[in-house]
Parts: structure tokens; sequence; C-alpha cells
């Protein structure tokens, strides 16, 4: 199996000033087309470093993504490290000057030389096509390494990745590779393997290697399938070993969809409408849901009622139920459930109610503590729920509860 890593350059990755995702692209991309997937290296802007682990890296694989680097300003080295690891200069290359020009008058702009050197490239290397953005990447080889420079920018790396480095790299893997992904919600890892499901893992071992994750809403079971397995009869085996076990009726989906995707696929197959009202997720959930492409089929709005005043005069909580029971609480969470359905004019609300930190708490409602409501045409309910984790966490799951609920609800319907 040919093997394949990754080299992510940027000192703003060393420094938390931001988060990669260029990983995540890379395997989501390339590994499916059943390469051994090695390993990632982060370095800063340092050249010789850098150098040094390209040439180190070359003699250990066949192909070698290198992201970050590619921009116009004088701390991007990607072109001379390569350069250099490669042991040539810097030349005008006319071809990676035709892609720049046509880059730029994509962007609307004109490409100018004295603005920036992307018609220089080492000598005796190629430009990649960059579909989403001004920086042509670069196609090298050193030694039997293949090596591929992209841009840092996420957007550029993924559709340059996948638009033009994937069709390069489609003929030269030699085996095909297949996840099979078993998405559950609601009960942690080790109850599943340990208590509920002891034997669930070595069931699933005869169609490969296993593994699994713990994710925000629950755990996702995971089947690197062997090739002879990867056909629909060992597709179906393995769903039945997995559903004649106790985690059954906690399973949302198989496959990679997130439950905003299914949720959003599901409600427009049954024709339902859905929206929520939002208190401590501040509209996450809203905007969970409309980062689905289509959701306005099935997505009419929300309210933020992130104070007592907007939950009474917006969705109709009533005052004595604020009073009486406290904004985080179940009365409150069915009031603002049914108050939203009507407002909304949806199908389905979903109302979110909580205390997310790290102030806030009060005896017997601890931070983590939310209620959520759901409201149909059949009636409303709702329940507590607690969590732990910081802010961020806690209103990340806090909105995936409710998800769940939501999924849940469609189906029912």
């Amino acid at each position: 199996m040919a093997k394949i890593s990754q080299i992510i350059i940027g000192d703003e990755l060393l420094n938390a000033k931001i988060n990669d995702l260029n990983l995540q692209i890379l395997a989501k991309e390339i590994a499916p087309l059943g390469f051994d997937f090695k390993k990632c290296t982060v370095l800063g802007d340092k050249f010789d470093q850098v150098t040094q682990e390209i040439k180190k890296q070359a003699t250990e694989n066949d192909f070698l993504i290198i992201t970050g680097g590619l921009g116009p300003t004088k701390d991007d080295l990607t072109k001379s490290i390569v350069a250099n690891a490669l042991g040539v200069e810097l030349v005008e290359n006319l071809e990676a000057e035709k892609v720049a020009i046509r880059q730029y008058e994509a962007f609307g702009r004109t490409f100018s030389r004295e603005s920036s050197n992307y018609h220089l490239l080492p000598k005796d290397t190629s430009p990649i096509y960059n579909p989403s953005g001004l920086a042509p990447g670069i196609h090298a080889k050193l030694g039997s390494c293949e090596i591929f420079c992209t841009p840092g920018v996420p957007r550029e790396c993924q559709t340059m990745i996948r638009d033009s480095i994937v069709p390069m790299l489609k003929d030269r893997a030699e085996s095909s590779h297949e996840l099979f992904v078993c998405r559950t919600h609601s009960i942690p890892e080790e109850t599943i393997f340990f208590k509920l499901c002891p034997n669930l893992w070595e069931d699933l071992e005869q169609f490969g290697k296993v593994s699994s994750l713990p994710i925000i809403s629950g755990v996702d079971i995971t089947i690197n399938l062997k090739p002879e397995h990867q056909n629909e009869d060992s597709r179906q085996k393995i769903r039945d070993i997995i559903e004649a076990t106790e985690i059954k009726n906690n399973i949302w989906t198989y496959g990679l969809r997130s439950i905003e995707e299914v949720i959003v696929e599901e409600a427009k197959a049954k024709e339902l409408t859905i929206g929520f009202a939002e208190s401590c997720t501040g509209g996450l959930a809203s905007s969970t849901i409309t980062n689905v492409p289509g959701s306005s089929s099935v997505f009419l709005g929300g309210v933020v009622s992130y104070a007592n005043s907007v939950k009474e005069n917006i969705i109709h909580v009533k005052e004595e139920t604020l009073k009486n029971h406290g904004a985080v609480s179940i009365e409150t969470a069915t009031e603002m459930a049914a108050g939203s359905r009507k407002a909304l004019g949806v199908d389905i609300a979903i109302s979110y109610t909580g205390i997310a930190g790290p102030g806030g708490a009060t005896p017997g409602k601890p931070v983590g503590t939310v209620c959520i409501g759901v409201a149909t045409s059949e009636g409303v309910s709702a329940q507590r729920y607690e969590f732990r984790g910081d802010r961020m966490r806690l209103k990340n799951k806090f909105c995936q509860q409710g998800l769940i609920l939501l999924l849940a609800k469609v189906r029912d319907l």
C-alpha cells in the first residue's frame, strides 16, 4: 500500500492563533483512496528544520502533502524551502505565471510580478491549479517521493486537494479503502464495550479493524473494512450484529452524515417544519441546522430568548412560571417550546434553557444543567439533563442533545 504523510507549516498553529483543519481535510479526501496515511507533522516557519523534515519524509513515503506558506508575503517560505530540499533554485515558470494570471482574473484582479512571486517555482517542478485562491500549488519529486504543496487556508487546501490533487492520485492507489461507521448517542464508550456489548468489538473484528471515537453527542464505531467485506452483504451482516445488541435504539445513522444533515433530509421527506427557542445556546442550534444546504425547506426560524423579558413577551412564557420555577426549569422549557411553535408556525419546536457557566449556578441547578422542550401538534414535554465541561463545550452538548430529541421526534411523526 502506498504511503502518504503530511507536513503542515505555520507559526500561527504553534502559538494558538488559529486551529488546524487541514489534517482533517487530508484524511477525508485522500485516505479513502486506499493510501496508508502514516503521519502528520506540524512545524513552525523554520527554514532549516522544515527542509530537513521534507528530506527525511521523502525517504519514508511515496507521497508527501505540504500545506501552508505559499502566500505572497515574506513569511511564506514553502517554495524556497522545497527548492532547498530539492537542491535547486527558484526560477521563472511560465506555466505558473499563466495559472496565477488566470486565478487573479477569476477574482477580478490583475497579476503583477512586483506584488507577488507566484510566477516563481523551484526548477523542474510544475504548478497546481488552486480553484479557491490566488497562490498556485507545487508538484515536485524528491527521489521516489512525489510532493504536493497547497496553501494553508483550509478552504483553498480542501478544494485544491479535492479538485486538483485527488484526480492525480486516484490511479496511484494500490488498494480500496472503505469505512463502515455506526453513529450512536447518549451512551459512553466504556458502557458500550464493557457493560452492554462486551463481545461487540470481537464480533466486528472479523470484518476489519475496529475503532471507536467519542464525539460530542455519543460514540462513533468504525470498521476499516477488509477488501473481501466491501460489499452490501457484509454491510448488512454488520448492521444485523449491531442492531441485535442493547445499543440498537441509540443508533441514529450509519455513515458520516452529521445529525443536522439527517434531520434536514428526513424532515424534508416528511414535509415537516422545525424551529427553535434558544436561551443558553444563543442561536447555536439554528446556526447548526442552517449550515446544511437546503435547510430552508424545513427550518422556518428561531427565537433567541436570552432574557426573561423576551421569553415573556415574544414566546409567552408566563411570568409566574419564571418566578415560581426559574428560567432553567422543565416548566419554562415546556412553555418556551409551546410558545415558539405557535409563534413560528412550525410542526416541531425545540427549546433550550440552561446554565453554561462559569457562573449562574444555583442550589440544585449546577453549571451544566439544561432543560430541553419539544412541542408538536401531539403535545409538549421537556426533560432535564446535566452535563460537564467548559462554557463552549456545554453549549455544544446542549445543542446536540436537542438535535437528538428533534431527530427522534421527526422519525415519530
